[in-house]
């Protein structure tokens, strides 16, 4: 048998060799792209903002600093900052973009990859606030516009696809909160909660979508005033037990989760209904059958239950996506998988991988060293603040069948378990030899 060769991984798909593993980290980012100068009167926020710069902050105080008010945007920025430190109920760091998120009259979300890019990878959840519409007209129920898809797509740019690595390997998980108040074909507020599109069939796991808000009447002043009567939304609360939660926890989970814990959401509703009727279609008007019907097409709305009165959760953590990724909790297991994983292979760039000239393969030695590193970096990592592990069985694996020195790619499978779950899930990585 001949001897082993050496070959050097020379490009590793990454924006920064910085890996983040804290998956509280969140981002906002508001689009502002149906105002025609968001920042009149607004001169200070401008210049930290107005040129798509990102800003990290820690409390609502720093916002202010930085020239947030109430004015801004009908109040929207402000109130959905508010509402994540109101429910953490400490300092935290948060980086805020707002940006244009229209290109003529498509939506162009590549804002995504600057704040990601911003944060040095660090964001794990990112909430989109926009007035675009999520909806338009079908044959008899409703059907999407070209919002959902634009932003999955961005988000895969970061995330990349089932089964396939990323340009950019610093995931990340979307939560959107969207016009849903009237669709975008139609001139007329009105939205019927029974003929809503199953989102679940556009397999769009890196994105979930929030219905609902809280029903006060400063909810309703600011939502007359958003374009096209755009719900407030509780993209702050949503991002907000995403921070408190580890990556395997449910943000639905009754015992962590109450929405209602500081007795200031008085009046769930989903928001839209008629407009001009003042229907707001209150959580009280929907049976349980209906918010059943409404959630299994994949949306997240809040709910309650008779065993925990006054109490408000959210219904579930599910994405736009009935697949082995159908959970924010589920990505965010793999996100994080996928980070150290590639901590791990990022010391190896224009470095030396044995091969066995023989198969065209890695060398047993450099297989079993690597493989032990990364099973051994999982264990160590793979743990939430209770010193719980966050995924009960791991396995990775180099496919000895793979001809590295024709392909010039180094593919890496990494097989989970979640926790609670006999369901595997397989996540892989690539890497780029000799380019």
């Amino acid at each position: 048998m001949p001897g082993l060769g050496n070959i050097s991984l020379s490009k590793l798909n990454l924006l920064n060799a910085t890996f983040s593993f804290d998956e509280s980290i969140c981002g906002m980012l508001f689009d502002y792209g149906l105002y025609s100068s968001p920042f009149d009167d607004h001169v200070q926020l401008e210049s930290y903002f107005g040129n798509n710069q990102v800003q990290l902050v820690r409390n609502l105080e720093e916002m202010e600093d930085m020239g947030l008010d109430e004015g801004f945007m009908n109040g929207v920025p402000y109130y959905h900052i508010k509402q994540f430190y109101d429910y953490i109920g400490t300092d935290a760091d948060l980086y805020v973009m707002f940006a244009n998120c229209l290109n003529g009259d498509l939506p162009d979300f590549e804002a995504i990859q600057i704040i990601q890019q911003a944060s040095n990878g660090k964001i794990f959840q990112l909430g989109i606030w926009t007035e675009q519409c999520i909806w338009k007209s079908g044959y008899g129920n409703y059907d999407f516009t070209n919002l959902l898809g634009e932003i999955e797509s961005q988000a895969e740019i970061l995330s990349g696809r089932v089964n396939k690595t990323a340009a950019d390997g610093l995931p990340l998980s979307v939560i959107l909160n969207a016009c849903t108040a009237k669709l975008d074909d139609v001139d007329r507020n009105v939205i019927d909660h029974t003929s809503l599109p199953d989102a679940t069939t556009l397999n769009f796991p890196k994105i979930s979508v929030i219905l609902g808000q809280n029903g006060t009447d400063a909810v309703h002043a600011m939502q007359k005033t958003n374009h096209n009567y755009t719900p407030v939304g509780f993209m702050g609360l949503a991002l907000a037990c995403l921070h408190l939660a580890s990556a395997e926890m449910n943000i639905g989970y009754v015992d962590k989760f109450d929405l209602n814990k500081n007795d200031n959401l008085t009046n769930p509703e989903l928001g839209f209904g008629s407009m001009v009727d003042d229907e707001y279609t209150p959580l009280d008007d929907l049976n349980v059958v209906r918010r059943n019907v409404i959630s299994i097409k994949g949306y997240i709305l809040p709910t309650t239950y008779r065993a925990k009165e006054a109490g408000i959760y959210f219904s579930n953590d599910q994405t736009l996506s009935e697949k082995d990724f159908a959970s924010i909790s589920l990505n965010r297991i793999a996100h994080k998988c996928r980070r150290i994983i590639r901590s791990v292979m990022f010391p190896y760039v224009n470095g030396n991988i044995e091969i066995d000239p023989s198969t065209g393969g890695m060398s047993g030695i450099d297989n079993a060293k690597i493989t032990n590193l990364i099973t051994e970096r999982l264990d160590a990592n793979m743990v939430n603040p209770l010193g719980q592990q966050q995924i009960s069985g791991r396995y990775v694996t180099f496919d000895n069948t793979q001809n590295i020195l024709e392909t010039d790619e180094l593919d890496v499978n990494c097989y989970f378990i979640p926790v609670g779950s006999n369901m595997t899930i397989d996540i892989q990585e690539a890497y780029i030899l000799n380019e």
